[in-house]
């Protein structure tokens, strides 16, 4: 069992820092409410309790969650259904159902099932949010100084390119961490999705809170799964990223004047310009604007492009930041 935080924030701290003011606090803008605006510190806005934990009845448990998850259950016998639960991973299958599990001791004498499920529902697996730190979020400050460093000091049209497979890594990670993740994952699941009758899922059966329905909760198991094995370097994002970082590279984009980027809850999105191309955007400070965008000659690979842009540009792209957003809008503070 981790003892990763219980509040995971889909939006990091570490990368939200450089809107708030020094004492942490974020200007934020609801998207429900425009022209509004509130104080909210960075510690307790952008994340969802237990988000990314691993818990009991999950169906993409696996043998070693489920052993930890009902360790609890280990000098017991466990009778369902009229047959016996004979490991772990049993249990996990039917947790479901287990107000009519019967739980007894070796001499055949019952159990406290609710003193049972009480540590049952005690055990979250959180390597996802451990994992992401470690590898990513940890790292953020360093990498962040790197680019404040390297870009906002240098009159140079571009420089030799730095950290480009975290940076592809980051993006990746982030594309797929918000309130709403990758574009065409969301696109994909919603066409599956509209061929059912969607389920409502009873207050009291519901993982959390605010996976309300039978759609919404298959959407963040198939979420978990493939953002973990990301973390352990497999699987769908994974090979997303590598493919990304053999064909795409990144070009800073430096707000010149008195207008500075927005960022929001939504922070990576596809950008589909007036040309028809689109490009990745990634808000990274109120000043940089970092744009992922096809390189088919491999020798630009070992340069990033910067490009100073007007007021008027920097309007245009907070327009698509802003419409990009699920519920707030992070300004300058």
């Amino acid at each position: 069992m981790s003892t990763a935080a219980k509040y995971h924030h889909l939006i990091p701290q570490t990368y939200m820092s450089p809107w708030a003011n020094e004492s942490g606090t974020l200007m934020i803008e609801n998207i429900n409410d425009p022209g509004v605006f509130h104080e909210r510190n960075k510690e307790n806005i952008g994340g969802v309790n237990d988000f990314h934990s691993i818990m009991a009845g999950m169906p993409i448990c696996t043998e070693d969650d489920a052993e930890l998850i009902f360790a609890s259950l280990a000098p017991y016998s466990v009778l369902y259904d009229g047959k016996l639960l004979a490991s772990p991973l049993d249990y996990n299958n039917y947790f479901w159902d287990f107000d009519n599990w019967k739980i007894t001791r070796s001499n055949g004498s019952p159990v406290s099932k609710k003193k049972i499920k009480h540590l049952i529902d005690q055990v979250k697996i959180k390597d996802i949010e451990e994992n992401w730190s470690i590898q990513y979020e940890n790292k953020w400050n360093d990498i962040l100084k790197h680019i404040q460093t390297t870009i906002l000091s240098t009159s140079a049209k571009c420089v030799t390119a730095f950290e480009r497979e975290y940076l592809t890594l980051f993006y990746t990670a982030l594309d797929w961490r918000g309130f709403t993740t990758n574009c065409v994952f969301e696109s994909e699941f919603k066409k599956i999705m509209d061929l059912f009758t969607d389920v409502e899922i009873p207050e009291n059966e519901r993982i959390l809170p605010s996976l309300k329905t039978a759609a919404e909760e298959m959407r963040h198991y198939l979420l978990l799964k493939w953002y973990r094995e990301f973390l352990n370097k497999s699987g769908v994002i994974y090979k997303e990223a590598k493919l990304s970082f053999s064909k795409t590279n990144f070009h800073f984009l430096i707000a010149d004047g008195n207008i500075k980027f927005l960022t929001s809850d939504s922070p990576v999105f596809v950008y589909n310009r007036k040309d028809g191309t689109k490009m990745g955007l990634l808000p990274i400070t109120p000043d940089i604007l970092m744009v992922k965008g096809k390189c088919l000659d491999t020798k630009n690979f070992e340069k990033y492009y910067i490009t100073q842009i007007s007021d008027d540009a920097v309007r245009g792209y907070n327009d698509a930041i802003k419409n990009n957003a699920t519920e707030f809008i992070i300004h300058p503070n």
